[in-house]
């Protein structure tokens, strides 16, 4: 979402200074990249000194918490004005997923900052379906531990949009929390119908108990916790986590892509060579 949001905000002619892990990887042509990590002062120093509006999206792990923090000292030190961070629908400090409970973690201290302050909570990413590319090919499967809930998937394109929109304009949003959405809540029975319509076969929902697909993860060499947290994600929404939100298309002035867009063009993903 970073490079999506600073690839609009050069777009825009707006000055965007990114730090970076992969100088090779270095973002978007016109952007100030400063080489460097969450774990290395020197650079979060470079990278925070003279900036006003600082966007927050760092990788969770077990350790997130602790980066964010040092960011967030490294930007009261270097006098940032506005924060913006990435957090996510269902944070909460009860949840039973590490992620959700470190993004609200750090939510809070964002908030006690300081500095002025707006968080974006996109839904369930529909990049993320891209992992079930393989065995839908191989298998006309798409396998989840998703139950029975109905979820608003949203493109990450839209989430990038979004945030370049809000640090354009950070002063109109401040103290603001946005839930971003797509336009539809759908089970994953209309997931494998929506992929089986660009994947050229039938293409069924295994509904996979957590336990089981947390044990196939562990078993594909994922880390315990990664593991946990993504056959589990499920159990991170309640109540109104399932609703469809208007901010998305508030923001951007348009709906936001729906589940058949997106894999119009992702379809050749999920199309194996005698489809």
């Amino acid at each position: 979402m970073g490079g999506q949001a600073a690839r609009g905000l050069v777009a825009a002619g707006l000055r965007v200074r990114a730090l970076v892990r992969d100088a090779s990887r270095a973002g978007p042509p016109g952007a100030e990249i400063v080489v460097g990590s969450f774990e290395d002062d020197a650079s979060l120093a470079r990278a925070v000194d003279g900036v006003e509006t600082m966007l927050l999206a760092g990788r969770d792990g077990p350790d997130a918490v602790s980066q964010h923090r040092r960011v967030l000292e490294h930007a009261r030190r270097a006098g940032v004005s506005h924060i913006v961070k990435l957090s996510a629908i269902g944070a909460t400090a009860a949840s039973p997923i590490a992620l959700m409970r470190e993004h609200e973690e750090v939510d809070a201290l964002v908030r006690t900052s300081g500095a002025r302050w707006t968080l974006l909570k996109p839904h369930l990413y529909m990049q993320n379906l891209l992992r079930a590319a393989d065995e839908v090919r191989r298998a006309g499967v798409l396998s989840a531990p998703m139950g029975e809930g109905r979820y608003p998937l949203v493109d990450t394109r839209d989430v990038g949009a979004v945030t370049a929109a809000v640090l354009a304009d950070p002063a109109a949003h401040a103290g603001a929390t946005y839930p971003l959405t797509g336009p539809r809540a759908l089970v994953y029975d209309d997931v494998a119908a929506a992929i089986a319509v660009v994947a050229g076969r039938r293409v069924e929902y295994e509904a996979v108990d957590p336990g089981v697909f947390e044990e196939r993860l562990l078993a594909a060499g994922l880390p315990a916790r990664r593991a946990f947290d993504l056959a589990h994600i499920a159990a991170a929404y309640t109540g109104k986590d399932y609703d469809v939100s208007p901010a998305l298309a508030s923001l951007l002035g348009r709906a936001p892509r729906s589940l058949p867009e997106f894999l119009a063009d992702h379809g050749d993903a999920f199309r194996s060579a005698h489809s």
